[in-house]
């Protein structure tokens, strides 16, 4: 997947969703995302060079047509973020809080999550 966005700008806001491939408890995620703590980072493909590291990123509740809470995953641009033309891998990593029980007393996930799992996000700066 490749996101783009020009040189020096912080819109659009990059957003990550979930691929329901039905093999997993999705709802389960959704409820542990909930308290977890995402981070984004960014790395130049050519240099190997971090851009941005370990910045603060956010779950927001995805707009939707069901009765299912669904969120999305997102990381607000700083303007020093796409201050440089390029090509840069991003990932978010996702660090859920140990021994998070339902009120049903399911044992949700632990550890940490690195996204995207299918294939690799690719930031695009294109200039001005």
């Amino acid at each position: 997947m490749t996101f783009f966005i020009k040189q020096n700008s912080t819109l659009p806001t990059l957003r990550m969703e979930l691929i329901e491939d039905g093999r997993h408890d999705f709802h389960k995620f959704h409820e542990a995302i909930q308290g977890a703590d995402v981070k984004f980072t960014m790395t130049n493909v050519d240099t190997n060079v971090v851009k941005v590291a370990n910045a603060s990123a956010y779950i927001k509740l995805r707009e939707n047509d069901t009765c299912t809470e669904e969120y999305v995953i997102c990381y607000d641009w700083k303007k020093h973020d796409t201050k440089e033309v390029g090509t840069y891998r991003g990932t978010f990593e996702i660090t859920f809080n140990d021994g998070f029980k339902a009120d049903d007393g399911v044992q949700y996930p632990t550890g940490v999550l690195n996204m995207p799992i299918r294939e690799e996000l690719f930031i695009s700066v294109l200039p001005n």
